[in-house]
């Protein structure tokens, strides 16, 4: 288990309502990362953690570079086929104090 204070950023939809991507913003000793975790429900027992990725600054930027790019060519490739492209969303972090 990993210490240290935790701000829940957004929950993503997924196309079941049975699993979720949870995003948090997470600071231990004044450094702060970005965890991202897969989870799934289970009866009986709610919503179980399946994957978790904790990004710092540097890897957060690249990731976001990759998606970016990821993003732009699955527009175009959707936009290519006749399908409606959905604009993108900003996901505003809290600060942590």
């Amino acid at each position: 288990m990993h210490s240290g204070r935790n701000a829940t950023v957004q929950i993503l939809k997924t196309p079941t309502d049975d699993t979720r991507i949870e995003v948090y913003l997470e600071s231990q000793d004044g450094a702060a990362q970005v965890v991202l975790r897969y989870a799934t429900w289970t009866e009986g027992l709610g919503w179980c953690s399946q994957k978790t990725i904790r990004l710092d600054g540097d890897q957060l930027d690249d990731l976001h570079r990759a998606l970016t790019v990821a993003r732009h060519r699955i527009n175009v490739q959707r936009a290519e086929k006749g399908q409606a492209v959905e604009p993108a969303q900003v996901i505003r972090l809290p600060t942590l104090a």
